[in-house]
Formats: C-alpha cells, sequence, structure tokens
C-alpha cells in the first residue's frame, strides 16, 4: 500500500497486470501540499469530489472530524489492504476563508482507470455565433487498444467542430503515435484539421509535455496558459494562481476566447 496518489496513479500507469494495478477508495481529486496545507490542485470530471462542488484551490481540512490525508482518510492503515467502503463521508474544506462541509462516497478502482474516464466525462462542446467550439481534457493518456478506440470516438463526435480546445493540465499516461495521428496528417486515416488551443501549466509533464511540444509546432495549434514541468512556454500565457478561489477556469477561458476570435 501506497501513501501518496501519486505513488497509486503510478503504480496503475507501470503495471501491465490488472491484478497488480493497486486499487483504493478515493475521490478523484489530485492534491498539493503548500506550506502544510493540502490544497485540490485538480478535481476529475465526474467524480464524487466534482460531483460534491470541490474546485481547484480549496483546502481540505478534515474528513469525519480527523485529519485529511489523500490516501488514509478513505482507506485502512498498512498494512491492511483497501477494500471498497460505500459509507458517506463528510469532507470539511476551506474557499475563500470560509469553511464549508460536503458528503461524499469513494469510488474503489485503480486510480488510472478514473483518469481515463474522466476523458470522455469531459467532453463538451460550445456554440459560438454560427460555430461550434469543441473541449476535451485529456486525464488519461493511454496505449492500451481499447482505451485508443475510446480517445478515437471522442475526436470523431468532436470533428466537425470549428475548433478544438485540448486540454492537458494533469494529463498522466503514456504517448503513441496513435495520439498524434488524431491530429497530424499520416497513414492513419482521418484528423482534427482545424484549429487547435492547447491548454499548459506546470502539471503538464513526460508524455503530455511531449504532446504539446510536437502539436505546438503546427501553424494551427496555440499553447494557452503557463510553463510546463520542462520549461515549455506558451504562446499565449495564462496565469492561474492555485490559491484563486474564483470558479472561473482563467486558462479556460483565454484559450475559448482565442478560438472564438479565429472563427
Amino acid at each position: 500500500m501506497f501513501d501518496s496518489l501519486a505513488a497509486y496513479l503510478q503504480a496503475a500507469l507501470t503495471s501491465r497486470r490488472s491484478d497488480r494495478q493497486q486499487r483504493l477508495n478515493h475521490i478523484g481529486i489530485a492534491v498539493v501540499e503548500v506550506e502544510g496545507r493540502r490544497l485540490v490542485s485538480a478535481v476529475l470530471d465526474n467524480s464524487p469530489a466534482f460531483r460534491a462542488g470541490l474546485r481547484r484551490g480549496d483546502r481540505i481540512i478534515s474528513v469525519n472530524g480527523g485529519p485529511f490525508h489523500p490516501v488514509y482518510s478513505f482507506n485502512p492503515q498498512p498494512p491492511a489492504i483497501p477494500e471498497p467502503d460505500r459509507q458517506v463521508f463528510r469532507l470539511v474544506f476551506s474557499r475563500g476563508g470560509t469553511e464549508q462541509e460536503v458528503a461524499l462516497t469513494p469510488v474503489f478502482n485503480n486510480l488510472f482507470d478514473s483518469y481515463r474516464n474522466a476523458v470522455e466525462a469531459s467532453v463538451q462542446q460550445f456554440n459560438v455565433g454560427n460555430k461550434v467550439i469543441g473541449y476535451v481534457r485529456l486525464w488519461g493518456i493511454s496505449r492500451n487498444a481499447n482505451d485508443l478506440v475510446v480517445l478515437q470516438r471522442v475526436m470523431a463526435d468532436l470533428r466537425t467542430t470549428s475548433s478544438l480546445i485540448v486540454d492537458l493540465r494533469n494529463a498522466a499516461g503514456y504517448l503513441d503515435r496513435e495520439h498524434l495521428a488524431l491530429f497530424l496528417p499520416g497513414d492513419f486515416g482521418d484528423y482534427y484539421s482545424s484549429p487547435l488551443a492547447l491548454i499548459i501549466d506546470r502539471s503538464t509533464s513526460g508524455p503530455a509535455e511531449a504532446f504539446a511540444r510536437e502539436l505546438s509546432r503546427l501553424e494551427r495549434v496555440t499553447s494557452v496558459g503557463s510553463a510546463t514541468a520542462g520549461g515549455l512556454q506558451p504562446e499565449l500565457r495564462a496565469d492561474w494562481p492555485l490559491d484563486s478561489t474564483s470558479a472561473n477556469d482563467p486558462q479556460f477561458e483565454a484559450a475559448l476566447g482565442l478560438l472564438a476570435g479565429l472563427i
């Protein structure tokens, strides 16, 4: 058993056998510790935390009256092995200096399954005048054949949009040439050829950063946000401090405004 969500995610990514992709109870968030405070850095689409209304920047204070821990608040301490726990947890968090409480029930799976499921859940389309702008957040980038089929289906649904926002923040997984083939001309069939805005920030690393670097070479692609973990700079800068309590996402809004201006 691991003591961090990042370790569980990495184990799920690197294990070739499903029985070794350790499962746990979790609520679908990424957490960072800043000066002793545990802040939500991302909320997976359609996760328990998402449905409960948690947002990026919220400071989680307690769960069921005890100090919050991303793993042990919902799972037993080692050496016990996590098992499904369907109880309702009371979670207290602070937003803008005001404490709030929500009730939620964790999901029990390997963490990357939630990342993969969140990709489909993230898809949106926005009407701008007589045009349509699409959006997808690539939470999980997987080489698995079934996952590639899902992503191909998502892109097929978005192919008729006038332009597209691809969100690479907090993306996890492994890059394959078939991912790039969905956006680049080649031998794999249809690809998305309309304008693209890539949202990046310091949580964009590894394969997601390589993906951004490759696509950023195209004239029809504009990167938006802040510098990635490896130093890739966006063409259009839009900062979003983690301690911001606004419900708005300035990086998404910058990408949407950019594409709206193009069409």
